[in-house]
């Protein structure tokens, strides 16, 4: 008999309204979605399609109209520290250094700074900006921000990283570079990731799995699997199996 693994992550006919005062708005139309412990997944849909919100509900940080979300087997109804998450702005407090940063949740969770400073030095070193430590984040490239951001995200060792567009702001080969640095770190530290992207590129190279999402309101279209082995590395984009599956991807987005 075969045991079938439960998910770290499950909405259930999640959907979520916004009430006006003239007119109420459908962001998110009931979503049926399981995410499996270890996984990369993308949300993928047009801009305004409710991904950012499925995220945040899935973050707890905003309830659903209806439908529920269970994660890592028990409803989740506000923030977790088992749960990180990362916006396309690195948002430093600019009168903290860069270690400082990234060891903020650890003051914020009520721990000892010094005993996470090891682990913040040595993600820094990961990511390769560890020479600025004890830099204030006006004196950082926007890319370095960043790997920062990613740093105070995976200091506490989350099981689940939400992922709210980190690197839109970035230019193209510094976001290439950054969704490498995420690769690897996200299978160093084992963590799940849900990524919220509309770049069709972008999901394909990141993901085991691609979730679909339609136009407003968003519901999702369908899941399609990424075959890809890891590690991956740039010259994937230049397999046709990687060009066939963009093209179904964006066959199912409708683009075609």
């Amino acid at each position: 008999m075969t045991t079938k693994t439960a998910p770290l992550v499950r909405a259930e006919g999640v959907t979520k309204e916004y009430r006006g005062a003239d007119t109420d708005t459908v962001a998110l139309c009931g979503m049926d979605l399981d995410v499996m412990d270890g996984e990369f997944l993308s949300l993928l849909g047009p801009s305004g399609c409710g991904k950012s919100t499925a995220l945040n509900i899935m973050g707890g940080l905003l309830a659903p109209t209806s439908g529920s979300v269970t994660f890592d087997g028990k409803p989740l109804s506000e923030p977790s520290r088992d749960i990180g998450m990362m916006f396309q702005q690195a948002v430093m407090f600019p009168w903290r250094t860069t270690i400082d940063n990234v060891l903020l949740p650890i003051e914020v969770f009520g721990q000892s700074k010094k005993k996470y400073r090891d682990k913040a030095e040595e993600l820094l070193s990961m990511v390769g900006i560890s020479e600025f430590a004890k830099s204030y984040p006006w004196q950082l490239s926007g890319g370095m921000q960043q790997r920062a951001a990613l740093c105070r995200v995976l200091i506490h060792s989350p099981k689940l990283l939400l992922l709210d567009e980190p690197f839109g702001a970035l230019d193209e080969f510094t976001r290439e570079s950054m969704n490498a640095e995420l690769l690897r770190l996200q299978a160093y530290t084992k963590a799940t990731a849900i990524l919220v992207t509309h770049n069709i590129n972008e999901a394909v190279f990141m993901s085991d799995r691609i979730a679909v999402m339609s136009a407003r309101p968003g519901r999702l279209v369908g899941i399609i699997d990424v075959p890809f082995e890891r590690p991956r590395n740039p010259e994937l984009t230049l397999n046709p199996e990687f060009a066939a599956l963009a093209l179904e991807v964006r066959n199912m987005l409708g683009l075609l």
